[in-house]
């Protein structure tokens, strides 16, 4: 069975709407080796309607040089499917599909199929419904040494939010802090 895996920015008060504010200074090497190594376990991605359209706007045009996102992570994000989770969108490119019916159902019957990893960027509405089935195997917490008060914060609006155990750290030089969590 494959494994989903939610990875998400977060600053030291718990923001997690705007990382394009206050997250970039943070990805280095050792940034870029990590999520290089998780994207390259998987063989498709979930998303939700902000984290989509986000990206969707960003990656087609990027270049490695630009980013300092290695050329084979930008191409991989490119081309691996991803499926959108969204009550509004119709529409989709960047080889996107937009799930249609009840998420929980798809996101259960995707995990049974052959393959890598799913990974889901960010954290929003979409984690109350997967939370609440059950369906995350890992959360991938990318810890900022940033105190970000305002905004979006993690697992806003989820009332009852599974026990967590605590499954590995990473410590990375410039302060970040990878913390993986698994279901207790």
């Amino acid at each position: 069975m494959r494994k989903l895996i939610e990875s998400t920015h977060v600053s030291l008060g718990g923001e997690v709407g705007s990382p394009q504010e206050w997250a970039f200074p943070y990805l280095n090497e050792e940034h870029n080796d990590y999520a290089k190594g998780l994207l390259f376990t998987a063989d498709a991605l979930l998303l939700g309607r902000v984290t989509y359209e986000g990206l969707s706007a960003a990656y087609p045009s990027m270049t490695a040089g630009e980013t300092g996102a290695p050329n084979d992570f930008i191409d991989r994000m490119n081309s691996i499917p991803k499926y959108v989770a969204s009550t509004t969108l119709r529409e989709t490119t960047w080889n996107a599909t937009v799930i249609d019916g009840e998420v929980a159902s798809f996101v259960a019957d995707l995990k049974k199929q052959p393959g890598g990893n799913i990974i889901k960027y960010g954290n929003g509405a979409l984690d109350a419904t997967l939370m609440e089935h059950g369906l995350i195997d890992e959360f991938h917490l990318v810890l900022a040494p940033v105190a970000v008060g305002r905004g979006k914060h993690l697992f806003e609006g989820i009332d009852a939010a599974p026990a967590l155990n605590l499954a590995d750290v990473t410590r990375f030089s410039n302060g970040v802090v990878l913390l993986v969590y698994t279901p207790a």
